[in-house]
């Protein structure tokens, strides 16, 4: 089963935030992987971008069933236990139209818990909240 790990950063000193996702194939290899910041953005919103981006990338590689982990409960929540959505309506409409053909299992995976593929990609969203826009 192809796994896509996801995960938002936030910058507070500097007002910006990073998104990353880490696709692995059924070995435990690393397939694709992505990166990007944001200016004026928070890290709910990265959490969401993460899943967007990652997902696209699934689309783009004819990945059509894969599972989601993800240490936001406000993602995993909201994708898989029909929490009500308040805010960034504009990415969890993106976020909608991205997966209606897709067989997607998600995934609430503690965060910073030494699993090599979640500290990665944390890894990966912290220094794209980082990077020079």
């Amino acid at each position: 089963m192809i796994k896509l790990y996801a995960d938002g950063a936030y910058a507070n000193s500097i007002d910006q935030g990073g998104w990353a996702y880490v696709i692995i194939d059924d070995n435990d290899k690393k397939l694709y992987q992505g990166y990007d910041g944001v200016k004026s953005t928070t890290n709910n919103r990265m959490e969401i971008q993460s899943v967007i981006e990652g997902i696209k990338c699934c689309i783009e590689n004819n990945i059509n069933t894969f599972k989601v982990f993800s240490d936001s409960m406000y993602v995993i929540g909201t994708m898989s236990l029909n929490w009500k959505r308040k805010k960034n309506i504009d990415l969890w409409l993106i976020l909608d139209n991205l997966i209606e053909e897709l067989n997607i299992e998600w995934i609430h995976e503690k965060g910073h818990n030494k699993e090599k593929w979640n500290e990665h990609c944390d890894t990966l969203a912290v220094h794209g909240s980082h990077i020079n826009l």
